[in-house]
């Protein structure tokens, strides 16, 4: 619980584009079980190289909105509309 905590109040600092990826859902979800687990999700993110899994991990919290250790295809949508509505006032 404690890390749950201390991971999400850094979330709120670190979250960026990871949800504002033009990327499907069907894409991350490497086993295409209708979610995205942690251990998808952070592959996914460190892939590139331009993210540590330390950040992934703050992302992937933040995403999974009802903590249930994996990401819905519901609270991925819900993250890219956030950030595309956060994006829309950067201009």
């Amino acid at each position: 619980m404690t890390r749950y905590i201390l991971l999400l109040g850094l979330a709120t600092c670190a979250f960026t584009a990871s949800a504002g990826e033009d990327v499907t859902f069907a894409t991350v979800d490497a086993n295409s079980d209708g979610f995205i687990s942690e251990s998808e999700f952070v592959s996914w993110k460190t892939s590139s190289g331009e993210m540590s899994a330390a950040d992934a991990l703050i992302k992937f919290i933040e995403i999974d909105t009802d903590a249930s250790g994996m990401i819905s295809e519901a609270e991925m949508e819900a993250a890219k509309a956030k950030h595309e509505s956060s994006s829309e006032g950067d201009m």
